[in-house]
């Protein structure tokens, strides 16, 4: 499945809340997508396979970008498991391992590691990837851009080929809309070169990092499609993509609270949050302040929706952990932005799900 405009690509994290909301994702909808995973261990598994495992459980036979989440923190690193994910992130003999890990998997397109890798190095991984007929992604994220990015655009350009996509990644942000420049300047310039048949990505999340403030149900807007079009407009390119993060954000290591009962519904350009400290709302009564909202507009038919009316209805019953919320909310924002633009009221979807 080539990337194009109406290709959705929301970056992931081997996280259970961000797994289970895509694996109930409707057919319909993961065919309209090519997530960006993470990779890191999974949870409490023994071995690196059982991640990918999870990934085939939640996305099968479809083709999905893979890199490396350099913010996974593997804590004192004792575990064989996260030596072995350790192996992942040498650069030695153009990402050797990095390479025997992925090249099992034939619906994985991988991402070009950048870090320590010299022009040498990335031409291995291209001369690899060539070698093997594998498509690849050059993820840029804009808080880590590399110092050598002028060179590993020049190799890309001499290499002559178009069957890459580039991921330009904006990281968290407050507001979307403050990357337009940074990102339409990219794209103009260094990216200017590429092949003008090479799609590319533009991802960023301004998912709320703290919800203490919220008090009774608000609407949180969010302007990921606005920057696609400012971008749109600013540069001269063929093939612009929206991507996001699924609701979610970047890791953030520490530990914090056992936050709140809370739901989180989302519709096509926001995030309504339910929640109230003051009246010591229950997830019970969160989900009906947002079913009895004018926000809510249910008939998705989709299983986030579901397990917030089951919450509604039945104390205890649904959504009963800040974790099955983020999973529903993750599976309505992708299926919004999947299916974006849209008459999503009444579809047939002719598909069973189990809690």
């Amino acid at each position: 499945m080539p990337l194009g405009p109406e290709i959705y690509v929301p970056t992931l994290c081997m996280r259970p809340a961000e797994l289970r909301g895509l694996e109930f994702l409707p057919s319909v909808a993961k065919d309209r997508m090519m997530p960006c995973f993470l990779f890191s261990p999974w949870t409490t598994a023994r071995t690196l396979e059982r991640g990918m495992e999870r990934i085939d459980d939640a996305f099968p036979n479809r083709p999905f970008l893979l890199d490396l989440d350099r913010d996974y923190d593997g804590g004192d690193w004792q575990r064989p498991v996260q030596q072995d994910f350790l192996s992942l992130l040498n650069a030695d003999d153009a990402y050797a391992a990095w390479w025997e890990h992925w090249i099992q998997y034939d619906h994985a397109i991988p991402c070009l590691q950048l870090v320590s890798a010299s022009r040498e190095n990335i031409e291995g991984q291209v001369s690899n990837l060539q070698a093997v007929g594998r498509e690849f992604c050059l993820r840029l994220r804009l808080d880590r851009l590399p110092r050598n990015l002028d060179d590993i655009i020049d190799l890309l350009v001499e290499f002559g080929t178009a069957e890459y996509s580039v991921l330009v990644e904006g990281g968290w942000t407050s507001d979307p809309l403050t990357l337009s420049a940074q990102v339409s300047g990219l794209i103009n310039n260094t990216l200017g070169r590429l092949d003008g048949r090479v799609p590319i990505v533009i991802s960023c999340t301004s998912a709320p990092r703290d919800y203490t403030a919220f008090l009774g149900v608000t609407e949180v807007p969010f302007a990921n499609r606005e920057l696609l079009s400012l971008v749109r407009q600013n540069a001269q390119r063929e093939v612009l993509i929206y991507g996001d993060w699924g609701s979610t954000k970047p890791r953030e290591n520490g530990f914090g609270r056992t936050p709140l009962p809370r739901i989180d519904y989302p519709t096509a350009n926001s995030w309504i949050i339910a929640r109230n400290r003051e009246e010591d709302w229950g997830f019970d009564d969160a989900a009906r302040a947002i079913v009895e909202s004018g926000y809510w507009t249910g008939g998705l038919g989709i299983w986030g929706e579901e397990m917030i009316l089951e919450t509604a209805g039945s104390r205890g019953v649904g959504i009963n952990s800040p974790q099955k919320n983020v999973s529903a909310r993750v599976n309505i924002h992708m299926y919004h932005q999947a299916m974006y633009g849209d008459d999503l009221v009444g579809l047939d979807l002719e598909e069973d799900w189990e809690d």
